[in-house]
């Protein structure tokens, strides 16, 4: 737990300071008894005796006092908790935010999203919560219940002994519940996941769901996963049901000894009054000492837990490493750009490659297209040069370099993707595209919506470029979101342009003038993922892709000659449009 730990490394001070004056506060405390007892030794026989009032006034007072030092202590406590606490969970979360956003595409789909999402959420709220109970009350219970221990001994050893017997037993009650109710959290937490994934799942694809007519189905499949949370959160919370009543059994037993010994030895003249007053008290604060651990024993359960989670995240070495040896550095037209070397590639956990021995050269300045039917690897090349997920065999080279040499970072900001399912973020249109380049003009922004032949429909907006964008871009048409996606990606001026698929919601005159605009700027490497054979027409070479291996390389007309595949895929869309 050492990594997540790792977030409290600016708040040493709280960390000790805090407690500190907690402790402060609990000495003040168990002063109290020992005055309220000399007040009715002391000062009742002496205001009886006509002595005056001053035995009482004065402890009085002086309780006051303590009881305002106490409290003072306690506001500094709580506000230097708050400050580490939330300083805590802020770090926290931006760390688990980032080694998310480390993770591959395999790793993301190994934790699951709806993990993810709670880890970021709930666990780290859990352990924030953890963190400030911990400055706020640990220290206190232990040295409450040390205190009082030993203050009862002072009063009297044989009833300090009652006392030093109720801790152990109390101890041993709440580690047992400890251990077994921080295995059951960790189950209720899985089940959670599950259940926040399903979720998500349906609302994204819940316009599917209604066109199936599923809704039926899909709420009975939730309220299972929902009764086996229910299950799990059930034997969780009986178990914690068991701390309070059994720590009130404990010590209420405790103080009927004591009240029984006490008795007696007041009747003997072994205690006096103020003594009995005394011992209660401290009995008192030993119960609600124990009460407020029972308590925590409940959080830290669940705090523990959550770190276990976090931790296994943080500590998580991703299957794409970053270990840059080779700085990027420019090429000329016409230079080998990329290079697959006998490159094959299968998903984690999976026996059976998805591409297999692919070699082939894209020079730059090259326009490339990749077609293929459904499944046959198209877009695995892509998220291969990406860098998403890395060969399983072979070599890929990037400007002469294997791109495991080089920084992902530097590799992704020189190759431009867009992906045919477009996503935009809440915003604006003006804030979705500078994600492409942060400091673009809006002379820029108009010029990258021209080349994307969104201009047309944003020009139509009274506020323009400051159109609202809503979640996930759904106050827009497909084929807008497309060329919206498209001017972001053209915004960047990268030196490759991959366009997965990503004109598929756009006409055949509309897709011709978006490629003929790309094609219009200097030294882009363009390649297109299509299932148009009439979008590659022009290209430099096309290559075609069957079965996770390469078909043919050629121009459009020598494929059609030395390409079954190709010719098919041609002709079954040419001849359907009667051309």
């Amino acid at each position: 737990m050492k990594k997540t730990l790792y977030s409290l490394r600016n708040y040493k001070k709280e960390l000790i300071f805090g407690p500190l004056f907690k402790v402060i506060e609990v000495i003040f405390e168990l002063l109290i008894p020992f005055l309220m007892k000399y007040m009715i030794d002391v000062g009742i026989k002496s205001a009886n005796n006509g002595e005056g009032l001053n035995k009482i006034i004065i402890p009085g007072v002086i309780i006051l006092c303590f009881v305002i030092v106490g409290f003072c202590s306690t506001l500094v406590c709580q506000y230097l908790a708050s400050i580490a606490s939330q300083g805590f969970g802020t770090d926290l979360r931006n760390r688990i935010y980032q080694k998310v956003c480390g993770l591959s595409l395999d790793d993301i789909e190994k934790f699951n999203k709806g993990n993810l999402v709670n880890l970021i959420t709930n666990d780290s709220n859990r352990i924030q919560l953890g963190v400030a109970l911990l400055i706020r009350l640990v220290i206190r219970a232990p040295v409450l219940v040390i205190g009082s221990l030993i203050c009862s001994f002072i009063i009297n050893v044989e009833i300090g002994f009652i006392f030093l017997a109720i801790v152990p037993l109390v101890s041993i009650i709440l580690g047992l519940i400890l251990y077994f109710s921080g295995k059951q959290y960790l189950k209720v937490q899985s089940k959670v996941d599950k259940m926040t994934g399903y979720t998500n799942d349906s609302l994204k694809g819940s316009r599917v769901i209604r066109a199936l007519n599923k809704q039926d189905i899909v709420i009975q499949n939730y309220k299972e996963y929902n009764f086996e949370y229910f299950k799990e959160s059930k034997t969780a919370n009986i178990i914690a049901a068991f701390i309070n009543p059994l720590t009130f059994l404990i010590v209420n037993i405790a103080i009927i000894l004591v009240i029984y010994f006490c008795g007696d030895f007041v009747l003997n003249s072994k205690l006096d009054d103020g003594d009995l007053v005394a011992l209660i008290s401290y009995l008192n604060q030993i119960l609600m000492a124990l009460i407020v651990v029972s308590n925590l024993v409940i959080n830290f359960t669940r705090a523990l837990s959550s770190m276990k989670r976090v931790d296994a995240l943080l500590t998580y070495g991703p299957t794409i490493k970053n270990n840059p040896i080779v700085e990027n550095h420019k090429i000329n037209k016409g230079d080998e750009l990329i290079c697959f070397k006998d490159v094959s590639f299968k998903y984690l956990d999976s026996e059976n490659n998805v591409i297999e021995k692919i070699n082939l050269t894209i020079n730059k300045g090259e326009f490339v297209g990749i077609i293929g039917g459904t499944g046959s690897g198209k877009t695995t090349l892509i998220k291969l040069i990406e860098r998403f997920v890395d060969v399983s065999e072979g070599e890929l080279l990037y400007k002469g370099y294997n791109v495991k040499d080089y920084d992902i970072k530097t590799l992704r900001e020189d190759i431009s993707l867009v992906n045919q399912k477009s996503v935009l973020f809440n915003g604006t249109i003006k804030s979705n595209l500078l994600m492409g380049k942060k400091d673009a003009t809006d002379e820029e922004i108009t010029k990258a919506l021209i080349d994307s032949e969104a201009y047309s429909f944003v020009k139509e907006y009274n506020d323009y470029i400051d159109h609202e964008v809503l979640e996930g871009g759904k106050n827009f048409s497909g084929g807008q979101k497309q060329r919206l996606s498209l001017a972001r990606s053209l915004l960047k001026n990268s030196e490759v342009l991959i366009l997965d698929d990503s004109t598929s919601a756009l006409d055949y005159l509309t897709d011709k003038k978006v490629r003929e605009n790309i094609l219009k700027r200097k030294d882009v490497t363009l390649i297109i993922v299509s299932q148009r054979a009439t979008s590659l027409m022009n290209a430099d070479k096309i290559i075609v892709v069957d079965n996770g291996k390469i078909d043919s390389i050629g121009k459009h007309e020598e494929l059609l000659n030395k390409s079954k595949i190709y010719k098919e895929i041609y002709d079954s869309q040419t001849l359907a449009k009667g051309e």
